[in-house]
């Protein structure tokens, strides 16, 4: 029998790399255009749906105190009072208070730790989120903005052991309650 130049080993494996490579190549570009995709809306890439979202917001209207029943004379069956003393003035008016909850209160290291809370009259404070560390609070790299009179953001941390966090209003020197989060 007589050879081909084309059933040479050498050309029959030149052949097979080359089909390879070609192969390799779309199925490198396949992932890449996956992996840009995802990247783009992981990242903030805008799409009209996360645009759409963004736009709709939680209000949370201011709290007001109301009158009790015993207030209102239109009330029928309550007796109003013989005397109209005027209400107590306070001197000074009550600091607002900052209220932090946080869940879930075990994860694990690098595990997303959730904030959120109320902060009454702090309406586009900005909230720096504190860890005590040997007796001292250290700043957080993460903030988080009161709108409609709440806020929320969230942290991974990979130390261990019990945290503690707080939120603080540094431009009103005004911390929140404190919260456990057990790590590991």
């Amino acid at each position: 029998m007589a050879k081909y130049e084309d059933e040479r080993p050498g050309r029959t494996l030149l052949t097979a790399v080359a089909a390879m490579l070609g192969v390799a190549l779309v199925v490198g570009l396949v992932i890449g255009g996956v992996a840009m995709v995802a990247l783009k809306d992981v990242l903030g890439g805008s799409t009209e749906a996360a645009e759409q979202e963004s736009e709709q917001s939680l209000f949370i209207p201011k709290y007001r105190a109301t009158k009790g029943a015993d207030d209102d004379p239109k009330i029928p069956g309550v007796q109003t009072p013989s005397s109209t003393e005027p209400l107590e003035q306070t001197k000074e008016p009550t600091k607002a208070k900052v209220t932090l909850f946080v869940a879930p209160q075990q994860v694990s290291p690098g595990e997303r730790i959730n904030f959120n809370g109320v902060y009454v009259d702090g309406e586009g404070a900005s909230l720096q989120i504190q860890r005590r560390e040997g007796g001292t609070w250290t700043d957080f790299p993460v903030t988080a903005s009161v709108r409609g009179g709440s806020f929320e953001t969230w942290i991974q941390t990979s130390r261990t052991g019990e945290q503690v966090f707080r939120v603080f209003d540094v431009a009103e020197e005004r911390g929140s309650n404190t919260v456990t989060v057990t790590v590991g």
